[in-house]
């Protein structure tokens, strides 16, 4: 069994992962979503039986707030109720002052994520023994396998984008709410529609949207974001989180410099930004599923150049799968389109569900 489901987290990412003996499964948690996302996942946890709420890795991407929200209103609980095998966040001990540097020690003290961390006393990086998590810029890239057998490889960040963050760290941290004293400010108090654009009309012309130049994202924080592969039983996930297209393409030439890699799913990157997925990274993979994680809200994601990227060059029949149907990405489901570009389509029956795989 090799079960993923993306929570609705909002505009942002909280992905369930189960896999292994269905009877005793391991886990896994990929970051938090909004504020609000924690309903979600104590949700998950409430299927468990309590002595048995445990997770085999929670990983917390990078500092942006509709990646770690959820789970620091959980770990702001005295007994969240629950405990993890490790847990991968590169914090401010973990951003070198440059790049040639493995790790400095200069801690923000009291930022509130480091701060649960440790008086939770949960092991924090041990897989890279407690340094930052990150890519060397040579050699193979980093990889382990967790308890029940799940095999990891490390995509993302290199050293250098942790270095990049470092002086932005502050305003960052400041931004996502996590300075003690400032007090989180759910950002996800409004209905879960409310936000969207309706301001784009009309079928979207796929063939032209391919040819819209690749603007790289430029944002400091989603460079530092921990993506990784995992597999399982012969099966293979991307979980992108918002990493550059650059550092993600760099990672799979290094894997495999002459042949496409191999994936039977992949989450793409930020949510669906036209600015995190270009179309020779897409061209690189070989892969039949692409989950797009967002209710629209906010960011206006996903973007349809990326939709026209993954449709035009993710393969024979890619098959779309969103979390949520929003007014953005309800026109992707367009019979006339599927007919003409050949790929089809699946969103959540309901609202405020998310929805789950198996590959």
């Amino acid at each position: 069994m090799f079960k993923i489901k993306f929570l609705p987290a909002r505009f942002g990412d909280s992905i369930w992962i189960e896999y292994g003996d269905p009877q005793l499964p391991h886990r896994i948690l990929v970051d938090g979503g909004t504020a609000g996302t924690r309903a979600a996942i104590a949700a998950e946890f409430n299927q468990i039986p309590p002595e048995k709420r445990h997770l085999d890795l929670l990983v917390i991407t990078h500092i942006d707030r509709d990646h770690i929200e959820g789970v620091l209103e959980l770990l702001n609980q005295k007994n969240p109720g629950f405990q993890v095998d490790d847990l991968w966040f590169n914090g401010w001990a973990h951003l070198p002052e440059n790049p040639d540097e493995e790790s400095s020690f200069g801690a923000l003290q009291g930022e509130r994520l480091s701060q649960n961390i440790g008086r939770l006393k949960w092991p924090w990086n041990a897989a890279f023994d407690h340094k930052a998590v990150f890519i060397p810029e040579a050699g193979p890239l980093p990889g382990l396998t967790l308890a029940g057998g799940m095999k990891i490889t490390l995509l993302s960040p290199n050293l250098r984008a942790l270095a990049e963050l470092r002086p932005k760290w502050e305003s960052e941290v400041r931004a996502a709410n996590l300075v003690p004293g400032f007090g989180l400010q759910p950002n996800d108090d409004l209905p879960e529609q409310a936000g969207e654009s309706f301001d784009i009309v009309g079928l979207p012309d796929i063939d032209r949207l391919l040819e819209s130049p690749f603007q790289e994202d430029s944002s400091e924080a989603n460079a530092s974001s921990i993506a990784f592969l995992g597999e399982f039983d012969g099966k293979t996930a991307l979980f992108a989180a918002d990493a550059h297209a650059e550092t993600l393409l760099s990672s799979f030439n290094r894997m495999s410099p002459d042949r496409k890699v191999s994936l039977d799913l992949y989450k793409v990157s930020h949510h669906g930004s036209k600015y995190t997925t270009s179309k020779e990274l897409v061209e690189k993979v070989d892969c039949p599923l692409y989950i797009f994680s967002t209710n629209g809200s906010i960011f206006k994601h996903p973007d349809r150049e990326t939709v026209a990227r993954v449709i035009k060059a993710g393969g024979d029949q890619p098959h779309l799968v969103f979390n949520y149907r929003s007014t953005l990405n309800q026109v992707w489901d367009q019979p006339k389109l599927k007919d003409q570009h050949a790929y089809t389509t699946t969103y959540p029956i309901g609202s405020g569900k998310g929805i789950e795989v198996e590959i």
